[in-house]
């Protein structure tokens, strides 16, 4: 009979600390969406992420929460990095279409920066009237694509 009562007792503190740390996570998310920061914090986004996180469980205060939201931030640093690298890729295969005069590859390829630059924004800015934090220079980037697309002679004039 004893061990049956531990182990309720075990469990009902499993529970309860399992519900303070979701409480700690929507606090600190409500704190976050009523901020006036630009672009908005959505409660959901906020919450999704903190809860994807493996330590998110175990969060029992803002500051547990605060590495928590900077190892997130970093990995979405990482992944902007790999999409530029990939796009830096894309421009030396250009710069090489270029140099063997294979206008439409390098035409196809100008064409291709453009449209991930304008689906960067467009994917952020889903459903949002929101602006991403890096606009201006994903806007300076994808004007440079268009002017590298208008400066590549045409396929024909070869």
């Amino acid at each position: 009979m004893m061990n049956s009562y531990t182990c309720f007792l075990a469990f009902f503190f499993i529970l309860l600390v399992s519900v303070s740390c979701n409480n700690i996570i929507q606090e600190a998310c409500n704190k976050a969406v009523k901020s006036d920061s630009q672009p908005k914090v959505t409660f959901n986004f906020c919450v999704g992420s903190l809860q994807k996180h493996p330590k998110g469980e175990t969060a029992r205060s803002y500051d547990d929460l605060a590495p928590i939201t900077l190892h997130i931030m970093k990995s979405a640093a990482k992944h902007v990095s790999f999409i530029i690298s990939k796009m830096m890729k894309t421009k030396n295969r250009i710069n090489g279409y270029l140099k063997a005069k294979d206008y439409f590859s390098a035409k196809t390829g100008a064409s291709g920066l453009v449209t991930s630059s304008v689906t960067c924004e467009d994917v952020f800015n889903e459903g949002k009237k929101t602006v991403s934090p890096i606009a201006k220079e994903n806007n300076d980037f994808c004007r440079l694509a268009i002017m590298l697309l208008t400066f590549i002679p045409d396929a024909k004039s070869e």
